[in-house]
């Protein structure tokens, strides 16, 4: 078999996005993606790969892991390998719209922050260092102990809503480095818009990082919605990976010596928050052509 020319090879990679070719040629990011794809894609087609429905226990309570239970089962004879895969839909789900929601705000309003400056830029520091200075879990906890129903769209609401804060003063101070170069001068001048100079000038020029502050933002959006539910702030009828671990709690699982019951639904959420960890090592080398020079010669070279 002849191997593919570079002209091939050209053709083949031309389907796939520019930020992707980058985040796979570094090896920890690759690594990440492969990772958090698979992850993704269980949750996805869980219902190919178990007929069992996760809210309806059929097997015998608290066996360990086996063959016919890989993950083993609770109490209830549910089988937790079910549970992880089913309750990753909702888990994930709820931290890619808390994310979105967060960064949305964070880019918004750190980029008009840092261009507008005065009294836009003081009101916005001021929302912004109020949420700093009130730590994220016990806020998350007084105002979910307030609602009546703490849904996953709920949920997704307030985790967005309470964790922009952080990402909008990082992004304002990157912004402001940015604001005196000539590129924003001249859109100025040439009488642009605020919008479009926020958004076609100095956006692009922060992409790397917006995709770390994004991962930042997930990782934490995670564990926030992990966390509410173990503590019993959310619908616990719901299978996600938190809720997985508060019915687990409250059968006393550990004291029981059936350690399944934790460890696997605990193992999802450390691999998810490992591979954006892993992903966030080769966002640099969106924005930074240096950076792929590097890497460039480095091949050269070996």
């Amino acid at each position: 078999a002849t191997q593919p020319t570079h002209r091939e090879r050209g053709r083949r990679l031309a389907f796939v996005p520019e930020w992707l070719r980058l985040l796979m040629r570094n090896r920890m990011s690759a690594f990440g993606i492969v990772l958090l794809t698979t992850i993704v894609l269980v949750t996805i087609f869980a219902p190919l790969l178990t007929s069992q429905d996760p809210a309806n226990p059929r097997s015998l309570p608290g066996q360990s892991p086996s063959w016919e239970n890989p993950m083993g089962t609770t109490d209830q004879g549910y089988s937790v390998y079910v549970q992880v895969i089913h309750g990753g839909r909702i888990s994930l789900m709820v931290a890619l719209v808390a994310t979105t929601i967060a960064m949305t705000i964070a880019i918004v309003l750190g980029l008009l922050a840092a261009y507008k400056g005065g009294l836009v830029d003081d009101v916005i520091n001021l929302f912004a260092n109020i949420f700093i200075v009130i730590t994220g879990l016990p806020l998350l906890i007084v105002i979910a102990s307030f609602l009546d129903q703490t849904g996953p769209w709920v949920m997704a609401l307030i985790i967005g809503f309470t964790t922009w804060a952080i990402e909008t003063r990082v992004l304002r101070g990157q912004a402001l480095s940015l604001c005196n170069r000539d590129f924003i001068l001249a859109a100025r001048a040439s009488g642009e818009s605020t919008p479009r100079i926020v958004f076609r000038e100095l956006l692009p020029n922060m992409l790397s990082r917006i995709a770390a502050g994004f991962a930042f933002v997930f990782i934490n959006a995670v564990f926030f919605e992990a966390a509410l539910e173990f503590l019993g702030f959310a619908d616990v009828n719901k299978v996600s990976w938190g809720t997985t671990l508060y019915w687990a709690t409250v059968n006393s699982t550990l004291l029981q010596g059936q350690w399944w019951h934790f460890v696997f639904p605990g193992l999802a959420i450390s691999l998810t928050l490992l591979s954006i960890v892993f992903i966030n090592y080769g966002t640099d080398e969106l924005a930074d052509p240096r950076l792929r020079l590097k890497d460039k010669r480095r091949g050269v070279l070996r």
